[in-house]
């Protein structure tokens, strides 16, 4: 048997094969070539020119794309511009990707002190996985949803620590998760059931007044497609379809049929969301309340002590507070659009994090030999089967934006736009003087 320096080295290569693999798999399928609502980026650049009176920039910059506030996207691109005078639509996503740095360093500090490494090695291979790679590639997608997660755990894990300083932090990080994507708004909610559970009274009073007020100008003026009404019209007459929706969607980690849409991949996503569900609620009423009562028999009194839970149980309940309440959302609102809707690929990054933390979670209840010898086998053969399942919808994607983008030039249509919306938009002519100009350089073979 290896000796135990050795043993630590062997561990920590294996450990880096899927950090490694997702980072080259990142630069090599990004792509400086937009697609469908990616144009909103020099859509912004053009828009911030258009606009020389900077009360109307800020107009630009605060108005909702398809009922999002995307305010930091645009801003980021801004800021990208002004700096490098070009869109590169690949370095911003590639950026965007060091949120993964803070989830796995917040993860590391959230896994028992006793064994910590044994613990973490899992988590590359649970967490980089290809189930959403639509989330992974897609310019927009990616930028909007990985500024949520990483501002809006940060909030989490500033809030469970405590502090007046860590406090505000908490309040800048959520509202800049707010204005990431609407699901940002979710950590209003799950950061206020962690003063809640705290019993930091006073914080959360200051928390309530200071979201109030952010919601108030957050929806002053807010267009409305309809779809939310719509949605909630058709949960008053489905709601069993709403319910299925729910652990469907918090199982979407377990999609590996992706190709057809067939009842098998509705049955192995309930299956796994359901099994989620249950761990989750039993992990944290063994973590949380069967060991709390050796010490503290009446909960009211560990409450009011503030003795309820410990920061790394309130930092794990606020971040699955927020993929709970992300699973809840889409299946009131989203339930109208058939079963499939709830394993669109961009929304697997949040079931894969629900997947994450319900380990997290769990390693405070298993030890970490169990971890080693049966975790993380089933972690890397978990990981390995998403690159063999939609490794060629990645290398295809990129090839297909490739062709498309030839069309856009030389025909002024594709790229997810008819020729009509082309000219409607003068998305053509827009690029063209762009790519004149030298601020846009797609990485054309």
């Amino acid at each position: 048997m290896p000796s135990l320096p050795r043993l630590k080295l062997i561990s920590i290569l294996l450990g880096l094969i899927p950090i490694v693999f997702f980072t080259w798999s990142l630069f090599s399928f990004s792509i400086n070539i937009p697609w469908l609502d990616d144009f909103e980026a020099p859509m912004t650049i053009r828009a911030w020119f258009a606009h020389p009176d900077w009360f109307d920039r800020l107009k630009m910059i605060w108005f909702p794309n398809n009922e999002h506030r995307i305010v930091t996207l645009r801003l980021w691109v801004m800021v990208h511009y002004f700096v490098f005078h070009q869109l590169d639509l690949k370095a911003l996503l590639l950026t965007s990707h060091l949120y993964i740095i803070i989830i796995f360093v917040l993860m590391w500090f959230n896994l028992p002190l006793k064994n910590r490494w044994w613990y973490f090695l899992p988590i590359p291979f649970l967490y980089l996985n290809f189930q959403y790679h639509l989330n992974t590639f897609w310019f927009i997608v990616s930028i909007q949803r990985n500024l949520v997660i990483g501002f809006g755990f940060l909030a989490m894990f500033c809030l469970s620590r405590g502090g007046n300083k860590l406090f505000v932090t908490g309040i800048v990080c959520t509202m800049l998760a707010c204005m990431s994507n609407s699901d940002g708004l979710l950590f209003i909610a799950s950061g206020g059931m962690i003063l809640l559970t705290a019993f930091d009274l006073k914080k959360l009073v200051i928390w309530v007044v200071v979201f109030i007020t952010f919601l108030t100008l957050f929806f002053w003026n807010y267009p409305s497609m309809g779809a939310n009404q719509n949605g909630l019209i058709y949960l008053l007459g489905h709601p069993w379809q709403s319910i299925q929706g729910f652990f469907v969607f918090l199982g979407g980690s377990a999609d590996y049929f992706n190709e057809q849409d067939s009842s098998i991949r509705l049955v192995f996503s309930f299956t796994m969301g359901f099994l989620l569900f249950i761990i989750i609620i039993w992990g944290f009423q063994r973590w949380v309340f069967i060991k709390a009562l050796k010490t503290y028999p009446s909960l009211l009194n560990r409450w009011t002590s503030q003795e309820m839970a410990n920061p790394s149980q309130l930092f794990l309940a606020g971040c699955l507070t927020f993929c709970l309440l992300n699973g809840v959302l889409l299946a009131v609102l989203r339930s109208k659009y058939g079963p499939f809707v709830f394993l669109i690929g961009n929304y697997k990054i949040i079931a894969t994090l629900a997947m994450l933390l319900t380990y997290v979670l769990s390693t405070h209840l298993v030890s970490s030999n169990f971890t080693t010898k049966w975790v993380l086998p089933v972690a890397m053969i978990f990981w390995l089967s998403s690159i063999i399942t939609y490794y060629p919808a990645i290398k295809s994607r990129k090839e297909f934006l490739l062709q498309d983008y030839q069309s856009f030039i030389h025909e002024k249509q594709g790229l997810g736009f008819s020729k009509e919306n082309v000219k409607k938009y003068d998305l053509h002519l827009m690029m063209v003087q762009m790519l004149n100009k030298g601020e846009f350089k797609p990485a054309i073979k």
